[in-house]
């Protein structure tokens, strides 16, 4: 999730993960995966995004285009379909458990991804930086005019500190969201070189005509890249920041019994550099959608449904649609601090379809997993 995209995200963190984003030109590399040799899962042509479907994706790595068909209203809560008997969330965690255990193990040099991001705009890139640029230079002179004062040095570097918290608290005047698509393949030997393709079909659509109406008077300033960036990485990938010790390549070591692996969350847990920070029900379904984003095994996989099934707070919304327009079991964790997990799964196949991070009911940020499966070349998909 990112590099966690999903443990106690408020809109200030979001922010921060959208400086990030900046830098690094995209968020944290997702994977989604669970071993099995059969067909991955196929591209599916995404259906154009209507009216409730958030457009968005990481500012950074959208342009603003015009996209005909797709609806400029703003985002709501994922479309949901009455069904005649509710699903009961623990009964259908159990269920995956059991779906998880039938898939036979399996393998290759790469572990591919294909993944849409949708995420709510923040800010103007450029100004932004240049914002940050301005006044990190500003502090260095302050620290070298001040160096033999520390009682205004000290006051200079909170008044930098506070200046900061501004910047990435603050939001467009006006309301925009974006969409991208992103490709990876990871290497799944210690040290061999992956690939990524990000920024594609990079799009940009506004909350209402008033917000496009308010892009354009204030000087129709560019959202985002629309270059795809293609890169090499032979770095060994880490499962997120709060679980530093676990990489893509060694997750499938982790238990396959579910006392064997609650045992070993709640150590990682406790040696999680955000421990203080996160409580451990978010902690777990932040690392559960790591997980289920990651080539565990299929013992590993179900066990992790069967302690997800027993964490407090969980509830079901029933069958809901994806932002692909595919339809699976809808299950939310609700923070302290008003922020919603969600999780789309498919019922069939206990496949992640898509998570999410919900706020009074808008998505401030959605990852559909599009196509995922093993690959023995970094420039090929998945066949099947």
């Amino acid at each position: 999730m990112t590099d966690r995209m999903f443990a106690e995200l408020r809109p200030a963190k979001l922010d921060e993960l959208t400086e990030d984003a900046y830098r690094r030109r995209r968020s944290a590399d997702l994977a989604r995966a669970f071993a099995t040799p059969r067909p991955s899962r196929r591209l599916r042509r995404p259906f154009l995004l209507v009216a409730g479907t958030l457009a968005a994706g990481l500012a950074a790595a959208a342009t603003v285009v015009a996209v005909s068909g797709e609806s400029a209203a703003p985002p709501k809560a994922p479309q949901q379909r009455v069904v005649a008997q509710p699903v009961n969330a623990r009964s259908f965690l159990l269920a995956a458990a059991t779906t998880a255990m039938r898939e036979p193990v399996g393998s290759g040099r790469y572990w591919y991804v294909r993944e849409r991001t949708f995420q709510k705009v923040h800010n103007v890139p450029g100004e932004y930086l240049a914002q940050i640029k301005a006044l990190t230079a500003e502090q260095a002179k302050a620290e070298r005019d001040l160096k033999g004062d520390p009682e205004r040095l000290a006051a200079a570097k909170k008044e930098f500190e506070r200046k900061i918290k501004e910047l990435k608290t603050s939001e467009l005047s006006y309301t925009a969201y974006a969409a991208d698509t992103r490709e990876t393949w990871r290497a799944m030997e210690k040290g061999g070189q992956g690939r990524s393709v990000s920024n594609q079909d990079a799009r940009v659509t506004f909350g209402s005509p008033q917000d496009e109406a308010a892009w354009r008077a204030a000087g129709s300033p560019e959202l985002g890249d629309p270059k795809t960036r293609a890169t090499a990485d032979s770095t060994d990938r880490i499962l997120s920041i709060d679980n530093p010790s676990l990489t893509l390549q060694n997750v499938r070591d982790l238990p396959t019994g579910e006392a064997g692996l609650r045992r070993e969350l709640d150590a990682l847990w406790k040696r999680s550099p955000n421990t203080a920070q996160v409580g451990k029900p978010a902690y777990l379904w932040q690392t559960g959608v790591d997980l289920m984003t990651a080539p565990i095994r299929p013992g590993t996989r179900s066990a992790l449904f069967k302690i997800l099934a027993d964490q407090p707070g969980i509830t079901s919304q029933g069958e809901s649609s994806d932002a692909l327009g595919r339809t699976g079991v809808a299950l939310s964790a609700p923070s302290a601090d008003g922020i919603d997990f969600r999780l789309i799964i498919d019922g069939d196949t206990a496949e992640l379809l898509q998570y999410e991070v919900v706020e009074k009911g808008q998505p401030l940020l959605r990852v559909a997993l599009e196509q995922l499966g093993w690959s023995d070349s970094s420039d090929q998909r998945p066949k099947g």
